[in-house]
């Protein structure tokens, strides 16, 4: 199927311009696809009734436009009885095929004119949706009159009647379009982002209120299924126990929309019947199996319980709230601090409202039990408290603690971070630890030994060193008192050198004349100084 942004090869037709054969085509079957069928629909089944039942074909027109606009909700009146609460199950597929039809039509134009669908051709579109119904409904309402001369039914109110048509038909192509162009339209007329993405919240909420209904609904059906036996019996036959099963599935939304308004704490009333989660009273109902779900009374201790569903729905809005915003955040769209709050706030009034019109479509006036049906405006309020209160609640706590988690997550990736660089630098540079630590130390170090003074040898290192030495190294005794000294200054191989030449000198001394008087202890030893040299030695060098 091509998109509703999609292009097309075929010829463009320039906006204000004629309807073009293919439209006018388009048109026309958005107009009467859905009208016919359904006429047909209803024209077998009342005809199959009829003949099953073994009657005569006489009202059988009046019965087709009767069945229509029943279809449509329209109040009838029969006999003197006023139907005013008709079956919603028909209705709501009714608006359902209606809408398919809008967003084919839809779909079609854009693929014809490869662009989006502008405001002239919604608005043709609209328009051929209702056209069709609005005529057949004219049909139908002429004929009841002209019908009502020989038969015991009333014409209903024009006014009213075509009212029912157009809303219906409208609501199904406002769906069927706006499920194409409601997001681009928001962006034109620069929607708050907030207040679109309150819609689907909205939606989830309602069905949720609807599934936990059909939940009690089912389980009072098989709490009193022995009462739903007695009703189903009381057909007479096969025939009979057939059509008040199928008329109990028809009526099944508007038992359900009553049960979501009795569990989000309202009343529903069914004529001197008054049912709630906190009183229940007794009295007369129509024999119809579907409604043995409602119980005799007294209410039960545990009934109030059950205000556990609406509390959940508005929780779990909460949070389904939550998810998005943070989803967006991750995507890094600009959501501010208070968008998730007005997103639940427009969430649930529009529950709210949708379930104070259901509540109020699904009741009416029924002959002599009066008037049947729940209290919509109640409803409607309960809904929008539930879900605004505890979906903010839920949605800001949510909110808060992902807020806390993520400011200690972003703590300990930062400390992560550092440490890893650290180690990092560590691989990197092995040795860099001591020559920092040698450079930490050194100063200290040099204090220290500039406050203590030269070190002084202690006696054993003085020992050892002089084993070291050995013979040839033994400490001259001239020097033995003196302590403190370097051993390497007191044995130095430039004064055994001098020491060598100072003795052969003096030999040569000796051999001259007037040498002799030089003994050899004399010769043996070494001056101590220059004056003591014998006379005519040279003094020793450097």
């Amino acid at each position: 199927m091509t998109s509703t942004l999609g292009r097309s090869d075929r010829r463009t037709t320039p906006e204000g311009n004629p309807v073009e054969p293919e439209q006018l085509r388009i048109l026309l079957g958005t107009a009467a696809r859905v009208p016919a069928v359904t006429l047909a629909l209803i024209a077998t089944l009342v005809v199959t009734t009829m003949v099953a039942a073994s009657s005569d074909l006489t009202g059988i027109y009046a019965a087709i436009a009767g069945s229509w606009l029943a279809l449509h909700q329209v109040t009838l009146t029969i006999d003197g009885v006023a139907l005013g609460v008709l079956p919603l199950l028909p209705t709501a597929v009714l608006v359902w095929l209606t809408a398919r039809a809008a967003r084919s039509a839809t779909d079609a134009f854009v693929a014809l004119g490869g662009r989006p669908l502008d405001r002239r051709n919604a608005s043709r579109i609209a328009v051929a949706t209702l056209a069709g119904p609005t005529v057949i409904t004219i049909v139908a309402l002429i004929v009841i009159q002209d019908a009502a001369s020989v038969l015991p039914v009333v014409t209903p109110n024009p006014a009213a009647a075509l009212a029912w048509v157009t809303a219906l038909y409208l609501l199904g192509a406002g769906l069927g379009i706006g499920a194409r162009t409601w997001r681009p339209l928001s962006v034109r007329y620069g929607v708050p982002n907030w207040l679109v993405a309150a819609v689907r919240p909205a939606a989830r909420a309602v069905l949720g209120m609807f599934a936990a209904a059909g939940v009690v609904t089912v389980l009072g059906l098989l709490w009193s299924w022995t009462v739903v036996g007695d009703l189903i019996g009381r057909g007479g036959g096969v025939t009979g126990a057939l059509g008040l099963t199928v008329l109990s599935v028809l009526y099944l939304p508007n038992v359900l929309i009553g049960a979501a308004a009795v569990v989000a704490g309202s009343t529903v009333q069914f004529g001197d019947v008054t049912l709630s989660l906190f009183e229940a009273t007794g009295g007369d109902l129509p024999a119809l199996p579907v409604l043995a779900v409602i119980p005799p009374g007294p209410a039960a201790p545990f009934w109030p319980v059950l205000l556990a569903v609406p509390a959940t729905v508005g929780a779990l809005l909460g949070r389904y709230v939550a998810q998005r915003h943070l989803e967006a955040r991750a995507r890094g769209e600009y959501v501010s601090s208070t968008d998730a709050a007005l997103t639940v706030v427009a969430a649930a009034a529009l529950a709210g409202a949708t379930s104070a019109l259901a509540t109020w479509v699904a009741g009416g006036p029924l002959g002599i039990f009066g008037v049947v049906g729940g209290n919509w405006w109640l409803a409607g309020v309960l809904v929008f408290a539930w879900s605004g209160l505890l979906g903010l609640v839920t949605s800001q706590l949510l909110l808060w603690r992902e807020h806390r988690l993520a400011a200690a997550e972003a703590a300990r990736a930062s400390a992560a971070a550092e440490e890893s660089a650290t180690e990092t630098a560590a691989a990197e540079n092995p040795d860099d630890d001591e020559p920092v630590a040698e450079a930490d130390a050194t100063p200290l170090d040099e204090a220290k030994a500039l406050e203590a003074g030269p070190a002084t040898p202690t006696a054993d290192v003085l020992e050892a060193e002089i084993v070291e030495d050995g013979p040839e190294g033994q400490q001259d005794p001239a020097d033995a008192g003196t302590e403190g000294e370097d051993p390497a200054e007191r044995v130095d191989p430039a004064d055994d050198e001098r020491v060598d030449v100072a003795d052969a000198e003096l030999e040569d001394a000796a051999d001259e004349p007037g040498g002799s008087g030089a003994t050899e202890q004399d010769a043996g030893a070494p001056p101590e100084r220059n004056g003591d040299l014998p006379e005519g030695a040279a003094p020793p060098k450097g």
